[in-house]
């Protein structure tokens, strides 16, 4: 659902390919290094991580903890290519610092306020489903850094800037954020709680993801310098709300069968609905086609790598 928009060309492939091998290369070697330092830690501080275990947070203790470590070790494997790259430093290490600090409030986030989260009994949280999510949540900062794109080179007039970069970075963490808030609701909907099923999949990850698609391109055109690249992200940010609207509307009006139908057949009925929701937009674009698009979310060409 995603896709890059600009108008640089890769002029030249061929010597980028060392680099980006050595990136690739740095990337991997922090991931894995990182995860070794992680399972120092809590080998090493048992009282820390005794007492997450003692209230169940224990698996996003341990995803919280090696992103907070991986993203300075990456940090430190991808500076001594940029120096050879002559990309600037300094402002590398303030966007991993910001990374870091967003990382930070989201486990500070997930350690106080528990509603947020699945019940500890709730399907995703025992089928792993719950800490895929909170990749999900906070992968966009670890990409930007453990693929290196955060030393960014301003001489080459081809390759987005600092502002761009960000822009990118702000839109795909909100759309994520809000796929797992989405697919959270379904979880803990409970009202009534047979109607769960159409609350979560797909509903709950579409209306979400397309809420924080919304927010995601409304700060976008806030972040961006272009008159025509603003005026482009406040018509997307108008267009995922009401389709975002219209979605959790949809899921909440088939989540009511729940009342009187059992849970199984609430699920058959909720997970095609938003399907049919869009085919209808598609049929009758005069009424309803205004409040349902398909619409793809449009990234500043090259501002991740």
């Amino acid at each position: 659902m995603t896709r890059t928009a600009g108008t640089g060309e890769a002029a030249n492939e061929q010597p980028t390919r060392r680099p980006g091998a050595a990136r690739i290369v740095a990337g991997v070697a922090a991931g894995g290094a990182s995860l070794v330092l992680t399972l120092l830690l809590t080998s090493s501080s048992p009282e820390l991580f005794g007492r997450t275990r003692a209230e169940d947070p224990a698996s996003e203790a341990f995803i919280f903890a090696w992103a907070l470590i991986a993203l300075p070790v990456a940090g430190l494997l991808h500076t001594p290519l940029a120096l050879i790259r002559r990309q600037r430093i300094g402002m590398g290490w303030t966007l991993i610092a910001g990374y870091w600090l967003y990382i930070a409030l989201m486990a500070a986030l997930a350690w106080q306020v528990q509603g947020f989260f699945p019940a500890h009994d709730a399907p995703g949280k025992n089928g792993g489903l719950f800490g895929a999510a909170i990749l999900l949540a906070i992968g966009t900062p670890l990409f930007a850094v453990g693929s290196g794109a955060v030393f960014r080179d301003d001489r080459d007039t081809t390759t987005p800037g600092l502002r761009e970069h960000i822009t990118a970075v702000t839109i795909l963490c909100c759309t994520l954020t809000g796929l797992v808030a989405g697919l959270t609701f379904g979880y803990n909907f409970a009202l009534p709680g047979n109607g769960f099923p159409a609350m979560f999949l797909p509903g709950g990850a579409l209306w979400g993801l397309l809420a924080g698609a919304a927010l995601g391109m409304r700060a976008g055109a806030l972040l961006t310098s272009s008159a025509d690249s603003r005026r482009r992200m406040t018509g997307d940010a108008k267009s995922f709300a009401r389709t975002s609207t219209a979605m959790l509307a949809c899921c909440l009006c088939v989540s009511q069968l729940g009342w009187v139908l059992p849970t199984w057949v609430v699920a058959v009925v909720g997970v095609p609905a938003p399907f049919v929701l869009f085919v209808m937009a598609a049929r009758d674009e005069e009424r309803l086609g205004r409040w349902v698009q398909l619409r793809q979310i449009e990234l500043p060409r090259g501002a991740l790598r």
